[in-house]
């Protein structure tokens, strides 16, 4: 019979603690990373600049937004469910709070 919360043992308490711990940080890094991604996409397509620099800057911030929003947290996914749900909620709600403060000046 194992001892613990819920049956858990203190191992998988603390291993899905540093999950949640980790998807918060990365959340918070993708959020962040991801507003200026789309800053930078704005700016580009507001100046109508399309130089071989530009372009190469525009998909360097679209994959970092595809990588961000699916690829990651799909990853994180398949090894922890809690770790990808504090990734997601962190990340949408930075995002949404700093769409709010860059956007709407």
């Amino acid at each position: 019979m194992e001892s613990g919360f819920g049956g858990l043992t203190f191992s998988q308490i603390v291993n899905s603690l540093l999950y949640i711990v980790s998807g918060f940080f990365f959340g918070i890094f993708a959020s962040r990373n991801s507003l200026f991604s789309v800053m930078r996409i704005r700016k580009a397509f507001a100046e109508k600049d399309f130089s071989p620099g530009t372009v190469f800057s525009l998909a360097f911030s679209f994959l970092f937004l595809a990588l961000a929003f699916l690829v990651f947290p799909s990853w994180m996914a398949a090894r922890t469910t809690v770790g990808a749900f504090a990734y997601y909620a962190v990340l949408l709600f930075y995002f949404s709070k700093g769409w709010k403060n860059f956007f709407q000046k």
